[in-house]
């Protein structure tokens, strides 16, 4: 008997010890409603007072908010861009991030080397986030071919082309100096062609005549594809890359054939082409002033 009271007064104060320590570590209820904070970790008693948060800049240039009562750093605001605390944004850059112009100089090389068609091309960009990009592009071209072992000249005068699309960008919250972009461009041109200096023959009589065809008028309209990729080589100067997969959607029947090559569209031969450009850019982001951990250090106020 005297073994079993032992025993239920041995039970009687574990529990009373146990309910102490529970009083002890036991936090308010709703913590975060009674100090002017919010439950960061989703955890009782681990509200944040905001007023007492002060942000610091580490090695790495990472921006730490560090609980100046406690000395704890806050979970999950070591991320780059001032992230929202507790957060990490989709995309690190701003809206209205950069925007630029380019020149094509694909055609002026090529007509270098033997081309006959084609002259230049430029663009506008609006970067968006550095994700999106809106383009307008605006050319001009012409083309005076004589095929090999052909009997004509196939001759249209300078034309201008538009082209309107977007880019996406890849690599948006890398590093903005280098672009992987796939796009699409919506074109159109409306231009003169004709056939000239063809040479005929009489086969009878062995005389031969040059002609001239009529001009001929006709208005494309043509989708593109667009991979490319963007590096930056000197401060605001880049140059980029493009493989264009390209396809007629809409042109001017004509009664003496469709035309040969098409402004901003390039020749018939083939679904493939491509581009060189040269891009200068003028960044539409704010700098933003640096906060070193002197000025963070509230013992230094």
């Amino acid at each position: 008997m005297k073994n079993l009271r032992t025993f239920l007064m041995l039970i009687l104060l574990t529990t009373v010890i146990d309910a102490v320590a529970q009083r002890r570590v036991t936090p308010v209820t709703n913590p975060s409603k009674s100090i002017a904070g919010v439950n960061e970790n989703k955890q009782p008693g681990d509200s944040i007072d905001r007023s007492k948060l002060v942000s610091v800049t580490d090695d790495m240039g990472n921006t730490v908010w560090v609980d100046t009562i406690s000395g704890k750093e806050i979970n999950d605001t070591i991320a780059p861009g001032n992230a929202p605390l507790g957060r990490v944004p989709k995309m690190l850059n701003p809206l209205l991030f950069s925007a630029s112009v380019g020149i094509d100089i694909w055609d002026p090389l090529m007509r270098i080397f033997g081309q006959s068609y084609g002259l230049i091309g430029f663009s506008a960009e609006l970067n968006l986030h550095n994700r999106y990009i809106p383009v307008v592009e605006v050319g001009l071209g012409n083309a005076n071919s004589t095929p090999a072992h052909q009997n004509y000249t196939y001759h249209v005068g300078i034309s201008p082309y538009f082209r309107i699309g977007v880019n996406y960008n890849f690599l948006y919250n890398s590093n903005p100096d280098y672009q992987f972009v796939a796009g699409l461009r919506l074109g159109w041109s409306r231009f003169n062609y004709q056939l000239r200096d063809v040479t005929i023959t009489d086969s009878y009589w062995g005389e031969s005549e040059v002609v001239n065809f009529p001009v001929q008028t006709s208005s494309v309209t043509y989708l593109n594809v667009n991979f490319g990729l963007r590096v930056k080589i000197w401060k605001p100067i880049s140059m980029g890359w493009n493989v264009r997969f390209r396809t007629i959607l809409h042109e001017t029947a004509q009664p003496d054939g469709k035309p040969w090559y098409i402004p901003g569209y390039g020749s018939r031969n083939g679904i493939i082409t491509g581009s060189f450009s040269i891009y200068y850019t003028f960044s539409l982001v704010k700098k933003k002033p640096v906060i070193t951990e002197t000025d963070a250090d509230p013992l230094t106020e």
